[in-house]
């Protein structure tokens, strides 16, 4: 069993999203047990992970990126799934980008839990964690939701 100390006061939560808004709502409501810092990337991210986090709190869509920040190949993307549209090919990396930054995040050796705040169908989390490990959701911005389920994934292996 992993020490529930992983998850502990002053300990890191990266929160990666496009806006502020996860940043806001985790310096408001999850200060008191993490540090916050932020990533507005991938390459924040990842620069940022260097310092190390315990946790990760994740945004899905990042529709305010601009196409420049985004990982993925537009065009790849556009000619594989989207019959060469690559506006909508941009538009599905922005809203599926949170979970190419954790893919990312992942490949780069941070296995650290990860949460959403996004109602994910049973079925597409379950996926997510077979691609990613320990990974979870809540439905809303609810502080003790967020933290039970980080709590949670820390106890699970590697």
């Amino acid at each position: 069993m992993i020490d529930r100390g992983i998850i502990r006061p002053m300990s890191r939560l990266l929160v990666v999203e496009d806006g502020g808004e996860y940043e806001e709502f985790a310096r408001l409501f999850l200060a008191e047990r993490w540090e916050i810092v932020a990533a507005h990337s991938a390459d924040e991210a990842l620069a940022l992970m260097r310092d190390g986090a315990e946790a990760m709190l994740i945004d899905l869509r990042f529709e305010r990126a601009p196409k420049e920040d985004l990982i993925g190949d537009v065009k790849g993307m556009a000619d594989k799934l989207f019959a060469g549209d690559e506006a909508r090919a941009a538009r599905w990396l922005k809203e599926q980008q949170g979970t190419l930054i954790l893919g990312a995040l992942r490949e780069a050796g941070h296995h650290q839990p990860a949460v959403f705040v996004h109602d994910f169908p049973p079925r597409r989390l379950s996926n997510l964690r077979k691609l990613y490990g320990r990974v979870g959701a809540v439905r809303a911005f609810d502080a003790a939701a967020i933290v039970r389920t980080l709590e949670g994934l820390a106890e699970e292996p590697v």
